[in-house]
């Protein structure tokens, strides 16, 4: 508490007083935990994150697979070039923005400028079955249409690249007092969940009313997705850019990054020799280790339902609010990463009995239960409520594992390293990622399934529908435990986290006097001049 100041008084300014007063006369005052983010910006922030996420880039994967027919065999030839570049273009795109110093701050800049970029992407890439022709789509290695696909993808990644690095340094910076934070994390987390969710549910409809037969058209059924595709795709990515522009232009940095501009050599340094970092990324790349292949793959290719998931989490809708209700509750009494332990082995550890339920009993009439959408509909809505009530907890303790990190290298270096950060932490997890990436059409190839047999409604092998199951459930659910293994030696515990703020709040409150003292300096110097 500061000395010279009545504590009512001190509370009064807390609450209250401009950044100046407080910068000022707060100065020991380190235990205030202000709330500093407007009205306004915190719904300009909920409709960025639900907006950000408002379009059907999750079904690329059917879409090059099926409307475009882009071989397996060229999409893992892709994938091992995009892997090499996705690197490179990482470490240069974190060096970039780690220099960015604009009046508009650090990162703003980088996410205004995906918004109109990306919708133009969208538009070209959605269009290419018509831009293509059906016969050169048929021919699956016709290489001017893999050229062409293959280039928007890179250039769609570099632009999603600079704004993914943008968005996570940004929300260590958009106010330095955590349950600020965290409150503008639980909202938005959750409101983002009935807002993305939006174009994904109106193509999984589309795609199973198609493929069901329950569209009635003139035209094939391959046809009519392809139609549903390109609506979709194009719309959706110009009205998340909108959204994206209008928030970039009221959106804040806070948290005052240093006057000079940091070494990208000491920036690695730094932020490759932190236990906690490093227990976080080692975490992250066992969890990417995998097939790639998801219980969106096996409700699509097995149960031919790809709302099955939507269906089936009906009932979860009502535990959804509490994990988002709770977080600051629970985090005033646990550490980030007990909550983000638990709440990430509860998540995934289901899946081991339903695996079992799925593959090994059957229906009267000798379908494995997997199989049938009746039998797994009861379990899988058990497995949404018990995933739902954890998701709150899981997603907000996922953000505020990386806050911590941040916060942590300036606890101990007095400086910031978001964009170094946000690239190391990704850089590790990558590599698995753009293996699982080279290896999935192979897996697919060596199961035995059918590119083609989705668009035409025919159901794949026995052989490629069990190990569809088995990989999107119980190998999942071992990936995802044995990836919390190094989240033991993550070392900020409650008591540490809690001691770092205490002293961060006072040392920031001197960066920005050194920062308003310099701008006020440079005024008179052009005065005078």
């Amino acid at each position: 508490m500061a000395a010279n100041i009545p504590k009512e008084k001190a509370i009064e300014i807390a609450r209250n007083g401009t950044d100046e007063e407080v910068n000022k006369q707060l100065r020991q005052y380190t235990d205030v935990d202000r709330r500093v983010v407007s009205r306004k910006e915190t719904i300009g922030y909920i409709l960025f994150t639900s907006f950000r996420s408002f379009n059907i880039n999750g079904h690329k994967d059917i879409f090059a697979e099926t409307i475009l027919k882009i071989s397996l065999n060229l999409q893992s030839v892709y994938n091992a070039f995009a892997g090499i570049w996705d690197i490179v273009d990482d470490i240069i795109i974190g060096g970039i923005v780690e220099k960015t110093r604009t009046r508009w701050g650090k990162f703003i800049p980088y996410m205004a400028m995906s918004g109109i970029p990306l919708a133009i992407m969208a538009v070209l890439y959605w269009t290419l079955p018509y831009i293509m022709g059906q016969a050169n789509c048929d021919n699956l290695n016709y290489m001017p249409k893999f050229f062409i696909w293959a280039a928007l993808e890179l250039i769609n990644e570099v632009v999603e690249n600079f704004r993914n690095v943008a968005v996570g340094g940004y929300m260590s910076t958009v106010t330095p007092y955590p349950t600020d934070r965290r409150r503008l994390i639980s909202v938005s987390s959750y409101a983002s969940i009935i807002f993305s969710r939006l174009p994904d549910l109106v193509i999984e409809f589309a795609m199973d009313f198609i493929t069901n037969g329950l569209v009635k058209t003139a035209k094939s059924s391959e046809q009519a997705l392809k139609k549903a595709f390109v609506i979709l795709g194009p719309s959706t990515m110009v009205i998340s850019a909108i959204i994206i522009t209008w928030y970039c232009s009221i959106a804040k940095e806070r948290v005052h990054q240093k006057i000079e501009t940091p070494k990208i050599r000491e920036s690695l340094r730094i932020v490759f020799t932190n236990k906690p970092l490093l227990a976080k990324m080692i975490a992250d790349a066992f969890g990417s280790f995998g097939t790639g292949v998801s219980t969106n793959d096996y409700y699509r290719y097995v149960l031919y339902m790809t709302t099955f998931e939507t269906i089936a989490g009906i009932p979860s809708v009502f535990f959804q609010p509490f994990g988002f209700a709770k977080y600051n509750a629970l985090a005033s009494r646990f550490s980030t990463k007990s909550l983000y332990m638990v709440s990430q082995v509860f998540a995934k550890t289901f899946y081991i009995p339903l695996w079992f339920y799925g593959r090994f009993l059957k229906t009267k009439s000798g379908k494995y239960f997997f199989q049938s959408r009746v039998a797994m509909l009861p379990v899988t809505a058990v497995w949404e409520c018990i995933y739902a009530t954890f998701w709150g907890v899981k997603s907000i303790s996922g953000d505020e594992i990386g806050n911590e990190c941040n916060d942590y290298i300036e606890w101990k270096y007095g400086q910031r390293n978001e964009a170094t950060l946000a690239v190391a932490s990704t850089f590790i997890t990558k590599i698995p990622a753009r293996l699982n990436g080279i290896i999935q059409p192979q897996f697919k190839r060596w199961i035995g399934y059918d590119q083609t047999a989705y668009a035409q409604a025919k159901p794949q092998t026995f052989r490629a529908q069990k190990w569809l199951f088995a990989f999107a459930t119980i190998i999942t659910s071992f990936t995802v435990l044995g990836s919390m293994i190094p989240m033991f030696w993550y070392n900020i515990d409650k008591e540490t986290r809690d001691r770092m703020y205490r002293e961060l709040n006072e040392r920031r409150i001197r960066i920005a006097e050194k920062i308003n003292s310099s701008e006020n300096g440079e005024d008179e110097n052009e005065q005078n001049a």
